[in-house]
């Protein structure tokens, strides 16, 4: 099974970047390849020799964060894509724990998240429940049976690869702020899905506003 990790970014996000890039270093299990698709600039600043296949695209023109997401994940020849955004960090176990939810017969994962710190602890075992979540009426995704604790990231989706290539990133601007949550309504939409949920807190979300400003 290959991994691969889609970023949009912008050029305002780029110095947040490069820690989200630090923390994919450091995962567990590496991803096979990532992507970064950067809006309004041309230029992009030296980054690392890290030790995953990285490729970094630059369009000076402004792209939305869901054409970012595209144009990163189409880049991708990976059985799965994981979407990240730019300026929020991986725990490092995150790759390897969504990699096990998908070898169990996951078509769509998502995680819960941390807030807090992004000073990270290892677990000690990744907690799954699958087919836990479901669609809801606002077109986001809910738990079955509602806990306050396990928060849904609706941005840092993992998905397969054909239920990618069907769904696609919604790029009209009036959805700007929720392309993310209509991109997981989608593909709950797709016949036959099976969803998992990880409880553990798999990233450190910084709330610094849209990519599309």
């Amino acid at each position: 099974m290959r991994i691969g990790v889609a970023i949009p970014c912008y050029i305002g996000h780029i110095n947040q970047l490069q820690v989200l890039l630090e923390s994919i270093s450091n995962q567990t299990r590496l991803p096979d390849k990532v992507v970064v698709s950067c809006s309004s600039t041309t230029e992009f600043p030296d980054v690392p020799k890290y030790n995953f296949d990285l490729t970094i695209v630059c369009d000076p023109t402004r792209k939305n964060t869901a054409q970012n997401r595209n144009i990163a994940a189409q880049l991708l020849d990976t059985d799965i894509i994981t979407f990240f955004d730019a300026d929020d960090v991986m725990h490092p176990q995150r790759i390897e724990f969504i990699e096990q939810a998908f070898w169990e017969g996951a078509d769509i994962v998502l995680h819960n998240f941390e807030t807090e710190s992004s000073k990270f602890t290892l677990y000690d075992s990744c907690n799954i429940s699958y087919n836990s979540l479901r669609q809801c009426e606002s077109g986001c995704i809910r738990h079955i049976i509602w806990n306050a604790h396990d928060r849904i990231h609706h941005s840092q989706v993992s998905v397969k690869r054909e239920l990618y290539d069907i769904v696609k990133c919604d790029e009209r601007e009036e959805v700007v702020t929720r392309e993310d949550c209509i991109f997981c309504w989608s593909v709950f939409a797709c016949p036959n899905v099976t969803n998992a949920y990880i409880s553990n807190k798999l990233s450190f979300y910084v709330a610094s506003g849209s990519l599309a400003k």
